[in-house]
């Protein structure tokens, strides 16, 4: 199931990031010195990675109660407290990988999603990503 897949590469990106962040060194990163955890190849491959599984999702045209549960894992994964600190901002960006699905959810799903979604993201903590899929679920919620 796609869903399965979607979680396997949740945690092997939170995995890789969870060793970089205990192999790292007080000085790495600081004044060019050591390696940054943001140049990690890793960050590249979740994103290419979940891309590709989300893209072959969409041209299934699966049925809104699918893309909901796969997109209540995405934008509920980097609120969980257990991720290393370095993956909760990717986690964070991929959500403009989801506006696509979301386009495609029934509006009773658009809108059970968007009351969950402004819960994770309170006004106070959005970025520019949240805004654009909340603007979408509300657009969706409404057709």
């Amino acid at each position: 199931m796609i869903l399965d897949q979607i979680r396997a590469v949740y945690e092997e990106y939170s995995s890789q990031v969870a060793k970089l962040e205990g192999e790292r060194k007080v000085w790495d990163g600081l004044f060019g010195m050591g390696k940054k955890l943001a140049d990690d190849p890793c960050h590249e491959r979740f994103i290419e990675e979940l891309e590709k599984l989300l893209k072959g999702l969409a041209e299934e045209k699966p049925s809104s109660e699918v893309i909901r549960e796969v997109l209540e894992f995405i934008y509920s994964t980097p609120c969980d407290e257990e991720q290393p600190s370095g993956a909760v901002m990717p986690m964070n960006a991929v959500h403009s990988l989801t506006v696509g699905l979301a386009e495609q959810l029934s509006p009773a799903d658009a809108a059970e999603l968007l009351e969950q979604y402004t819960r994770y993201y309170p006004k106070s903590k959005r970025f520019p990503v949240h805004k654009t899929v909340i603007k979408t679920l509300e657009r969706v919620k409404n057709s």
